[in-house]
């Protein structure tokens, strides 16, 4: 048993490593390459025993995958693209449900309304992973990653919510009021716990200076969050949300920088291997789901897996491409409505590719009814999430370049010098509060000089770039009656962020443009206080 764990384990992890390798020669989509190795990996003797479990998905991928991308997500931004989010994340997501279940019911009309909603809810929400590394590679205008971002944060937990209503209808008799009350505690119950848990976090991570504690903490939240969550009947994901989005706005300015930094930097590395180790092992389910609808009627199974897997692709093009002429006659602000070319559209539209979650939700459908009766077809609807999970994440990521070409989808200048912008904007307000400590302080201090150039020359730098596309601390800047350069240049980081935040409130920064240069202000902060010790 012991040496069969640790093949499984080294299989898994040269599906991750070559995987990696050969995504970056080839620039194809990494979720496409890992299922593919993983449906190879299959075949080795010993892994095709590998079982996905449900549970070991929602309960150990799931969460820290949801927190790192609500953490780093840009909430100003979401709420500037607020009727296209929601409406991709509640409205695509039930339409794509009861959309699916009709299709499947025209080939298979024994399943039953109830088991087919649920196997809708189970493919309806897209994975944004999939997709998101071809659009980071292209660097595509901010909107449509905010908008799939986004939409991927709460998609899932409207899909779970959906699905377990759904399952509870299989063979009992339930009413509207079982169903308003059951949607309240799943909605409801999560936002709250998720505040509870993010407000707690924030309120301990003050307190903490250790290092290695505060990473820890970070790491236990979006389980602690989750778990119980899922344990009162509420949803996990938007209880692991919330807490992650409190946490990321109120509780990013409450640990020290260096802190910070070693936080970030550790979170980037497990969520780069659970996503590639996940699509490996979905792409390991691949032959013993195939083999699990043997024996049945091949017309009418491939029938289903080609209908269902276009309902799915159609119903997302057909929504995002129409529903913005419908969104403009909304009562709503026209920043909200967040309007989008039909290029970029059309592209927020082919990119659904299904993941994991999507089969990690359907292999927890019971194996039995409340009334002891099978589940209405469960192997089928196991098998044709399987082909709907792989047609998409293969035949829609690997295109996507092609399509992204073809549409000419590039930023905007503005956009585009967004970073140089606030670099230059950081080393201004550096730049005059020196000159204030100049201004004070005679004979100027050494190491001024030395700043003052340093600065200048960073400045001319990006001006270049550009051309081309508290009075209670000042006297603290002297030790032991010198001046320390090294509290001034901290005093100058502390000036050049609260730039940074002043720009980002007024709208002239994205967060992603915040987090990055913040992370090399983190850096420089680091470094200084080590040489301080």
């Amino acid at each position: 048993m012991p040496a069969q764990v640790l093949l499984v384990v080294a299989v898994l992890a040269a599906g991750v490593v070559v995987g990696r390798l050969v995504s970056r020669r080839t620039g194809l989509p990494e979720a496409a390459v890992f299922v593919l190795l993983g449906v190879g990996a299959a075949f080795v003797p010993g892994v095709e025993a590998l079982r996905l479990s449900p549970d070991f998905v929602l309960l150990v991928f799931l969460p820290p995958l949801i927190y790192y991308a609500a953490f780093f997500s840009d909430l100003r931004e979401t709420v500037r693209h607020l009727v296209p989010v929601v409406g991709q994340a509640v409205g695509l997501v039930v339409a794509t449900a009861f959309a699916v279940a009709a299709t499947l019911l025209a080939v298979f009309p024994d399943v039953g309304w109830a088991a087919a909603i649920a196997f809708g809810a189970a493919v309806a929400p897209p994975d944004p992973v999939a997709a998101g590394s071809v659009l980071r590679r292209f660097g595509v205008p901010r909107r449509m990653a905010t908008v799939l971002e986004a939409e991927g944060l709460v998609n899932d937990g409207v899909a779970l919510t959906l699905f377990a209503v759904a399952v509870g209808a299989v063979g009992a008799a339930t009413t509207t009021g079982e169903v308003g009350l059951a949607l309240l505690v799943e909605v409801g119950g999560g936002i709250g716990l998720g505040l509870v848990v993010g407000f707690v976090a924030a309120a301990v991570r003050r307190r903490i200076r250790d290092i290695a504690v505060q990473v820890l903490l970070s790491l236990l939240v979006p389980y602690l969050a989750f778990v119980p969550a899922q344990q009162v009947h509420a949803s996990g994901v938007l209880a692991t949300v919330t807490a992650a989005v409190w946490l990321g706005v109120r509780g990013r300015g409450l640990v020290e920088p260096t802190v910070r930094l070693h936080a970030e930097t550790f979170w980037r590395v497990p969520n780069t291997l659970l996503v590639a180790l996940l699509f490996v092992l979905l792409g390991v389910q691949v032959p013993t789901v195939f083999r699990g609808i043997e024996g049945q009627a091949v017309r009418p199974v491939v029938g289903a897996a080609v209908a269902v897997t276009v309902v799915v692709v159609v119903v997302r093009l057909a929504w995002v491409l129409g529903a913005a002429p419908l969104v403009s006659l909304l009562p709503v602000r026209e920043e909200a409505v967040g309007q989008m070319p039909w290029r970029e559209r059309l592209a927020v539209g082919w990119c659904g590719p299904r993941g994991a979650v999507s089969l990690a939700v359907v292999l927890s459908l019971p194996l039995t009814t409340p009334d002891g009766a099978p589940f209405p077809r469960r192997d089928l609807l196991v098998f044709l999430t399987v082909v709907v999970v792989l047609v998409t994440l293969v035949g829609q990521t690997l295109p996507l370049a092609l399509l992204l070409r073809a549409l000419d989808l590039r930023p905007g200048a503005r956009e585009r010098t967004e970073s140089v912008r606030a670099r230059q904007a950081a080393v201004d307000a550096a730049l005059r509060e020196l000159d204030g400590v100049a201004e004070r302080e005679e004979p100027v201090p050494p190491g001024v000089d030395e700043l003052r150039q340093v600065l200048e020359l960073r400045r001319d730098h990006l001006r270049d770039r550009l051309d081309g596309s508290g009075d209670g601390d000042r006297d603290g800047l002297r030790s032991g009656g010198s001046f320390d350069v090294r509290a001034l240049r901290l005093r100058l980081i502390e000036v050049e962020r609260a730039a940074l935040r002043r720009m980002h409130d007024e709208g002239e920064i994205g967060r992603e443009t915040v987090v990055e240069i913040s992370r090399e202000l983190d850096l420089d902060e680091a470094q200084l206080r080590q040489r301080r010790h």
